[in-house]
């Protein structure tokens, strides 16, 4: 039997799955092991595995009187933040619709976040407009 340790986010880890699928198809007996959360070559002795918080999409908000302001950010954990777009203001012009628009240019965006954040925004929006814009 041949055991494949295989770390989540690297870089070759189709790569490695081709390779545990190609031994089976050989005859092998694989076992095959994902390490979730960690990158290429995590298995070094004296290496401690530390699992990686998962990059995530935030929305943030700027809440005026006259508008609101929508944005999204890519935050990496332990990395920073990375403006996916700049403030699309609403009701100056249909921010949701921007957002929407911006969200499907990005193919690593899934179908599900997606609606996630266009169904937190809509909620937003709204809070703001039955507010009138007042915070308080």
């Amino acid at each position: 039997m041949v055991m494949v340790c295989i770390s989540e986010m690297d870089i070759l880890k189709d790569r490695n799955l081709e390779l545990c699928a190609a031994m089976a198809s050989a005859g092998k007996r694989v076992e095959k092991v994902v390490y979730k959360g960690v990158g290429h070559a995590f298995q070094k002795l004296g290496v401690v595995v530390k699992t990686m918080q998962k990059p995530k999409l935030v929305l943030k908000f700027i809440w005026m009187e006259k508008n609101i302001g929508l944005a999204l950010d890519h935050v990496i954990p332990g990395h920073g933040t990375i403006p996916l777009s700049p403030y699309y203001f609403w009701p100056r012009k249909d921010a949701w619709e921007e957002l929407k628009v911006l969200l499907e240019s990005k193919p690593w965006i899934s179908q599900k976040q997606m609606i996630i954040l266009l169904n937190q925004a809509t909620d937003i929006i709204n809070l703001w407009q039955q507010s009138g814009g007042d915070l308080s």
